[in-house]
């Protein structure tokens, strides 16, 4: 008889303690702080990170390596696991999909299947704890395929970032735009656009962009009445109460809620004080 386990990354914005609660297995990336070299959440926590970034020219992160990802599936197959449902950001902004597929031609001990959220951060991560949910249920992994890549359909994620910054360094917004927003103090409403990192709304100053933020989220719940959110934000717990405050009403019929700090490896390109929002629309309804 098969038995399905879950398997993740911490650029799913997942803590090691989240992962355990609903049975993930979590896979740490790789982060560079200066000449100093960490494991995602295993050598630095969130909070050792957001009190010395700033202390640091090069911050620089990297996805685990081969060998990494083989002793976790191994660690799995010894309990029992003959099945694996790999669980990854988008390939267009994580190289996890290549990863796990290089680990797939390597690893035949187990039935390892590939999903690709499209997505980042806390949007991968619900998705991930939304297939953990259905195996608990005792869905098969045809049954948990198939429904993910229906919900799929219905993720997205918003976020604001303080600084441009980090993000440019990183690679993963043009560097021109986020030149002219840190100049003119705009604090773009950023989203994912065909798996990309994308800005979607320029909001000129702090409060207006929040707002912004928390009226986005709200239009993209819109009639939904099964739901999951994530608010996570990088060492910025007093807009975390703002946003939970607003969003009292959506939070309180929500399926799953989560409030997260931004791992280190997704601090790194977010910088400090960012805020966003995650969700998934189960239903289909908007």
């Amino acid at each position: 008889m098969n038995k399905l386990v879950v398997v993740t990354d911490t650029a799913s914005d997942l803590t090691f303690e989240i992962a355990e609660k609903y049975n993930i297995a979590l896979i740490p990336y790789q982060l560079q702080m200066g000449d100093n070299h960490y494991n995602d959440q295993v050598d630095i926590s969130a909070e050792e990170f957001y009190a010395t970034m700033e202390n640091y020219d090069v911050l620089s992160t990297g996805i685990p390596s081969i060998q990494t990802v083989i002793n976790k599936l191994e660690e799995l197959q010894k309990e029992g696991y003959t099945q694996a449902l790999l669980v990854c950001s988008s390939d267009r902004i994580t190289g996890m999909e290549q990863l796990y597929q290089v680990v797939k031609d390597e690893y035949s001990d187990m039935d390892l299947y590939i999903v690709n959220s499209g997505q980042i951060a806390s949007s991968t991560g619900l998705l991930a704890i939304y297939a953990a949910q259905l195996v608990q249920q005792g869905q098969t992994i045809d049954e948990v395929l198939s429904e993910l890549d229906r919900v799929g359909q219905h993720i997205n994620i918003f976020a604001v970032f303080r600084t441009l910054t980090y993000i440019i360094k990183g690679g993963r917004l043009n560097k021109y735009k986020g030149a002219i927003g840190n100049l003119l103090n705009i604090n773009p409403i950023l989203s994912e656009v065909n798996r990309e990192v994308s800005i979607i709304k320029k909001v000129r100053g702090t409060k207006r962009s929040l707002q912004a933020l928390i009226d986005q989220a709200k239009e993209e719940l819109g009639q939904s009445k099964e739901y999951m959110i994530a608010i996570f934000h990088a060492n910025n717990p007093e807009e975390v109460e703002e946003v939970k405050k607003q969003m009292a009403d959506e939070i309180s019929k929500a399926k799953l809620f989560l409030v997260s700090n931004l791992t280190p490896v997704l601090g790194s390109h977010s910088g400090p004080k960012a805020i966003g929002i995650s969700t998934i629309r189960i239903d289909g309804i908007q």
